[in-house]
């Protein structure tokens, strides 16, 4: 489909396949498994999700659901123990299916803590992948750097050290090295996680400013419930190993479910959830 940015079908993972941290080597697919016995086994199975291009969806669940695990899977940093992912219609198969190839089709991913170069300053930070990976000559990547700093607002920080941001600030300046490397798709674990409410409101319509002007296609997972009515998204969950159909916040707010009474039951006009 000429507007799909992303589709995962049937996509399982065992947790035997959950190994290490999330930048080792995937492990080989087992097709010689017990299948009973593997889903008792599986953090995620069957899961099923499509995206188009320029959409921002959320991807929401209670604590150790696999939300991250499923996020990481869409990064390539994380083999799928079944299943088949698909990048603007193209196929990628189980053996090919790592970082390096799902970068080359411009998928960037942003980590939970930032993950900024500690003795770099903020401009070399945004800088580094552009240099590692060449995109363009000296002049060129300076441009690009000056426009994500421009755009997440981080300017004036260009000359600071990460440890001298705040934990918004750091945020912003690791969605901006994202940013700089022009990716179609973004991913995003947790951006508000640890961000006070200032912070917070400040830095959702940055990130809905790369939907409107770039038509970034941005998948979010996140407690922060609330951001889905905030950034007009919809939202889907992982739950009991498997992932729901995306829907409004609205519509979760007034379904009778499962997921909203167990996730959505502490929402009123001035409070929000707290799982």
């Amino acid at each position: 489909m000429l507007d799909e940015a992303l589709r995962l079908e049937n996509v399982s993972l065992a947790y035997n396949d959950l190994v290490g941290n999330m930048f080792s080597q995937p492990q080989a697919v087992s097709f010689f498994k017990d299948r009973e016995e593997d889903e008792q086994k599986e953090l995620m199975r069957n899961v099923n999700l499509q995206v188009k291009r320029g959409e921002t969806i959320c991807i929401g669940g209670g604590s150790g659901q696999g939300k991250s695990a499923l996020l990481r899977i869409i990064a390539g940093l994380v083999r799928p123990s079944r299943g088949n992912v698909y990048y603007f219609g193209e196929y990628i198969p189980p053996e090919r299916l790592t970082a390096l190839e799902v970068a080359k089709r411009q998928v960037g991913l942003v980590f939970q803590n930032g993950a900024l170069i500690s003795n770099l300053r903020v401009i070399d930070n945004i800088a580094l992948p552009l240099r590692y990976h060449k995109m363009g000559n000296e002049s060129e990547i300076n441009e690009k750097v000056k426009m994500a700093m421009d755009l997440m607002r981080v300017r004036e920080e260009a000359s600071l050290f990460p440890h001298q941001l705040s934990v918004g600030m750091q945020k912003r300046v690791a969605i901006a090295r994202s940013w700089a490397m022009d990716p179609k798709i973004l991913l995003m674990d947790e951006p508000t996680a640890g961000l006070d409410n200032y912070n917070r409101r400040n830095l959702l319509p940055l990130i809905d400013n790369m939907r409107k002007l770039f038509k970034t296609t941005i998948i979010i997972v996140t407690h922060d419930l609330l951001m889905t009515r905030e950034l007009n998204c919809d939202i889907c969950f992982l739950h009991r190993k498997t992932l729901t159909e995306p829907h409004s916040f609205d519509y979760w707010l007034n379904s009778d479910s499962e997921i909203s009474r167990e996730l959505f039951r502490d929402f009123n006009a001035n409070q929000s959830p707290n799982f």
